[in-house]
């Protein structure tokens, strides 16, 4: 019995030596192979050499080996075509993007939300800029729905949401420094926007529309409500009126008593999209068609198509009026809005291009869950030429 029992002992043992041994060899095979297919992916995405190809490399990496050197490859392809440079995101906690970004009136800097919080950004380097770390409070961990920069650069306003009650919040932007706050009873505040001079704030919410005077206290609601989107324009005697846009209507509102001065329906079938920072163009879209009317008249500038997929973001450049668009597709377009005519594109992001915003200088910045992206439209331009 005891030499049947160690003899059973020792067939258990070699037995499990045996089946260890081959787990082992089973994954050694397997992680082999899968380097190997790593490499071999590597290797032809390098011989392709494309902004598409590093792209969809880095969609499917996964602390890959060669992910920094795709990111490398793929930002000296797009610089060719007018990247600048990205954002730094090391900062933010995992799986935190960058959304709502704007650029100061001089276009030094980008400020943008990572999370909850504010942070800026140096708009030719991308390297983030420290700000006082006490300033920028967002009442109670709040989340931001909108910001601003005063036409001066030396304010910043935004919009919050909350449980019972929106915050409109305006601070220092040098310190962060609280200078006023005003609490929007049971509606979040989705958008701000500075009067021209600086003294006004419009805003919006998924109901009421009103203006805010900070240094007066001075509170107003619009008795319509439902706005889309918000902007001011001036008019051809220097008078800046608050313009609102909602489904195919447009309306402008006089700023010191919220009423009514015009209302304008447009003639389209198109969805509302939204308006440009300075309120002289709303535009509506259809899929790949993005449609652009003047808001003064209440006529069709342009219907620019040929876009590669659904139109989800745009931004006006004032400098030359260009239009930049960006898709779901992830592609940016560059556009002349006097000729309609396509200036150049680029396939910036991996995924949907969520935000973009035009500087006053020739430079929009662009968002979507893989990064956010500095490009120079001139640069754009010159290189869809070559």
């Amino acid at each position: 019995m005891k030499m049947l029992l160690s003899l059973i002992r020792k067939t258990l043992i070699v037995l499990f030596i045996l089946g260890l041994s081959v787990l082992i060899t089973v994954g050694l095979f397997r992680y082999r192979s899968e380097r190997g297919a790593e490499g071999d992916t590597w290797k032809q995405t390098v011989a392709e050499d494309t902004i598409e190809g590093y792209l969809k490399y880095l969609r499917n990496c996964q602390s890959c080996p060669h992910e920094r050197d795709a990111l490398d490859a793929l930002d000296r392809l797009q610089s060719r075509r007018g990247l600048v440079a990205r954002l730094e995101q090391g900062h933010l906690p995992p799986r935190v993007g960058i959304t709502l970004p704007v650029f100061s009136p001089d276009g030094k800097e980008i400020l943008a939300v990572g999370g909850r919080n504010l942070y800026f950004w140096d708009a030719f380097t991308g390297r983030r800029l420290i700000r006082s770390r006490d300033g920028f409070q967002t009442r109670g961990g709040r989340y931001l729905e909108s910001l601003a920069y005063s036409p001066d650069g030396s304010r910043i306003a935004a919009g919050m949401s909350g449980k019972e009650a929106g915050y409109l919040i305006l601070w220092d932007q040098k310190t962060g420094e609280l200078l006023a706050d005003h609490a929007v009873d049971w509606y979040d505040v989705k958008t701000v926007a500075f009067s021209p001079d600086g003294n006004s704030i419009g805003w919006s919410t998924h109901g009421p529309i009103g203006i805010w005077e900070p240094s007066s206290g001075k509170f107003l609601r619009a008795t319509h409500e439902g706005a889309s989107a918000l902007a001011f324009v001036r008019r051809d005697d220097g008078k800046a009126l608050l313009v609102t846009a909602s489904g195919r209507n447009v309306w402008f509102w006089d700023v010191a008593s919220m009423e009514v001065l015009k209302r304008s329906e447009l003639d389209t079938e198109r969805s509302l999209l939204g308006l440009s920072q300075d309120g002289l163009l709303v535009a509506f879209r259809q899929g790949s068609v993005l449609e652009l009317w003047d808001t003064r008249l209440g006529t069709l500038i342009a219907s620019l198509g040929n876009h590669e997929s659904e139109i989800t973001a745009f931004c006006r450049e004032s400098r030359k009026g260009w239009i930049a668009a960006g898709t779901k597709g992830g592609t940016l377009y560059l556009w002349d809005l006097a000729e309609a005519k396509r200036l150049g594109s680029v396939l910036a992001h991996d995924g949907p291009i969520e935000h973009i915003a035009c500087s006053k200088q020739g430079k929009v910045v662009t968002t979507s869950w893989d990064a956010a992206k500095i490009w120079d439209l001139e640069t754009l331009r010159a290189s869809s030429e070559q």
